[in-house]
């Protein structure tokens, strides 16, 4: 074999090594967000928020014990002309488990779940909606830095 074919198949190799590497590290954010306003009524309202998780990966619960990973959590502060009704509820109960990364007992979902909260318009002139949920998403092996997700949210007219 040349040298020109060595160079050429080093640099391949190198390549698919890198690609592989890349690959096996998992998605870059393994947690995706979407959001759904609906009117019940002409000034009272549901707001959903989605989270699709990645395979393999696992989005942790609303409440969990100091030093362990951060947990999911909803700011509503940049609304204005609204009043939440509550705080956000999940679809579904999240699995509790012992987290040997955080040597802690945590909460956490997988796959999809959805959090909706009730509203009511106060000020339909100012009315509008804003959501940040901060969360953090890991699998078995590592964790993705912790994240915020920011939402600006059109409030459909009541039907």
């Amino acid at each position: 074999m040349n040298i020109r074919m060595k160079k050429i198949l080093f640099t391949l190799i190198i390549a698919l090594a890198a690609i592989a590497g890349a690959s096996a590290q998992g998605p870059v954010n393994p947690v995706t967000w979407r959001s759904n306003v609906k009117m019940q009524t002409a000034t009272k309202g549901t707001v959903t928020f989605t989270a699709i998780v990645s395979e393999g990966w696992h989005l942790y619960g609303m409440q969990l014990p100091k030093g362990g990973p951060k947990p999911t959590t909803f700011s509503f502060a940049g609304s204005q002309g609204v009043k939440f009704l509550g705080t956000p509820v999940p679809s579904v109960k999240p699995v509790k488990k012992h987290d040997t990364m955080f040597d802690a007992d945590v909460t956490y979902w997988e796959g999809r779940v959805k959090f909706t909260v009730d509203f009511e318009i106060t000020d339909r002139a100012k009315a509008s909606l804003a959501a940040k949920v901060s969360y953090m998403g890991c699998n078995d092996q590592t964790c993705s830095p912790p994240r915020t997700h920011t939402f600006t949210l059109r409030i459909p007219a009541a039907k």
